[in-house]
């Protein structure tokens, strides 16, 4: 199986209509964006999910974003990176059946704000 890195280089190739209902080819910012983000959160994501046998997915969105998912015991999450800049977060709480939701847009006075860092680190906490 393909590494989620090899998969997102594959999402390169992908043309526009890639799934023949007027899907958006996956922007390169975008791509390059999940690269990063995989790999500041991969070492911890992965050993948070290893005794579960857990896997990061990644897929393309219809409009030319990617969307990053990963499950264990918890908590089930989604990072939606789309090509206007903003970046979605879902987080799923298994027990309680929650669901949180939160966006950052490049509209805002700065994408990187205190809000977005705590989410990063709620990502990454061991």
């Amino acid at each position: 199986m393909a590494t989620t890195i090899e998969q997102l280089e594959a999402m390169r190739r992908l043309p526009e209509n890639w799934d023949s209902y007027g899907a958006a080819a996956p922007r390169s910012v975008v791509i390059d964006l999940a690269q990063a983000f995989i790999g500041l959160a991969e070492a911890s994501i992965r050993r948070k999910l290893a005794p579960n046998g857990g896997e990061l997915h990644v897929s393309p969105t219809r409009i030319g974003g990617v969307l990053i998912e990963w499950e264990d015991v918890l908590e089930e999450h989604e990072v939606e990176l789309c090509p206007d800049g903003s970046i979605g977060f879902l987080h799923l709480d298994k027990q309680t059946k929650e669901i949180t939701t939160r966006e950052f847009a490049p509209g805002a006075p700065a994408v990187f704000t205190p809000a977005l860092l705590a989410e990063l680190q709620h990502l990454l906490a061991a």
